[in-house]
């Protein structure tokens, strides 16, 4: 596939260029296309003759890929949708944005009055654009080492079987990543709000590169 990681050049963006790379035609997008390709020659250098990255600004990077990741702070959220309007057309759309602010002491979780930043993404998009929310307790960190055995899951929300199935084949890529469902996009919310309670946790109990995994009763009664 073709996955255009538009806003690319943090930390996320490069963690899902390291880890998809490999496989599939990545495009860097930046507001800078010179920092794009800067960011993508980068990523060539540590992946080798095996990566397939390059640069571009966001707007070329969206017309010509199948896959859109959102790679942006929430500040940013209606920049590279309605801003880029014109530049979508039947792309997936995945976002990992969330929505949150830091009071001095703890993180906030703040939607916008769509309810999450998916639907809000959804609602600055063309019709006919599928939307998909997921990766939002992925670190980044941890991301961009390849080499780096995740052991987290990756809660997914859609309203289209097959851009859930696409996300989750995404997901499935990455070292011992377990793609879940987590329901329609109108429960993004839940999802989203893990963002700042997981940093929130981190912090607190000094843990690194946080994640989160659902375990079940039975696996627990055996590990006990």
């Amino acid at each position: 596939m073709k996955i255009a990681l538009v806003g690319g050049t943090g930390d996320i963006g490069m963690g899902f260029a390291m880890r998809w790379g490999q496989k599939h035609e990545i495009i860097i997008g930046s507001r800078s296309a010179e920092k794009a390709r800067e960011s993508a020659s980068a990523m060539m250098q540590l992946l080798g003759a095996a990566g397939n990255i390059q640069g571009s600004d966001n707007a070329s990077a969206i017309c010509s890929a199948d896959v859109v990741v959102l790679c942006v702070p929430y500040e940013h959220l209606a920049y590279v949708t309605s801003g880029l309007r014109d530049a979508y057309n039947n792309q997936l759309i995945i976002s990992p944005v969330v929505p949150m602010a830091y009071n001095g002491k703890f993180f906030l979780y703040q939607p916008p009055s769509e309810g999450s930043a998916a639907l809000q993404a959804r609602s600055l998009l063309p019709q006919g654009v599928k939307v998909v929310s997921a990766f939002h307790t992925i670190c980044a960190s941890a991301l961009q080492d390849i080499d780096r055995v995740m052991k987290a899951d990756v809660f997914i929300c859609g309203d289209d079987a097959q851009a859930i199935d696409i996300t989750m084949q995404l997901a499935g890529e990455i070292k011992s990543l377990r793609p879940l469902k987590a329901g329609p996009l109108a429960v993004s919310s839940m999802v989203e709000s893990l963002t700042p309670f997981l940093l929130n946790v981190a912090r607190k109990n000094k843990i690194k590169d946080a994640g989160i995994a659902v375990v079940s009763e039975r696996l627990i009664k055996n590990i006990n």
